[in-house]
């Protein structure tokens, strides 16, 4: 089977089967923050992710910022109450490459992951897995 013809969306409620739970990581810029003031909404992006919060997924904020600036990011993900619950951290192991079942990052397909993650939580909501 080519790469191509894989079915992602079949791996990611597979993984939510065998665990009743998912790793979801999501970056900051361009994916819940207007970084370039481009005027985008991502409130889409914001409520999927309170959506797996009530599910009881683990949240993971993956950012490549530090210091200050990562105490002004969480500062802002408190006050527009954007849940999570790790940051920069891998769940399971000790390494440096992290760890998620699905990545919402501007960068590497969000819409794509959106609308897989947005399909799996329809299907718990409407008890069809």
């Amino acid at each position: 089977m080519d790469v191509l013809e894989f079915d992602f969306y079949n791996r990611l409620k597979q993984d939510y089967l065998a665990h009743k739970s998912l790793f979801v990581a999501f970056d900051y810029d361009n994916t819940v923050f207007d970084y370039h003031s481009q005027g985008i909404n991502y409130e889409a992006i914001v409520g999927l992710l309170r959506i797996c919060k009530s599910y009881g997924f683990t949240l993971i904020l993956f950012t490549g910022n530090e210091g200050e600036k990562l105490d002004v990011i969480k500062q802002d993900l408190i006050e527009r109450d954007i849940p999570f619950d790790l940051i920069n951290e891998n769940p399971l192991m000790n390494t440096r490459k992290p760890y998620y079942n699905i990545l919402l990052d501007d960068r590497a397909g969000l819409k794509e992951s959106y609308e897989n993650l947005k399909k799996l939580t329809d299907e718990i909501r409407n008890k069809e897995i």
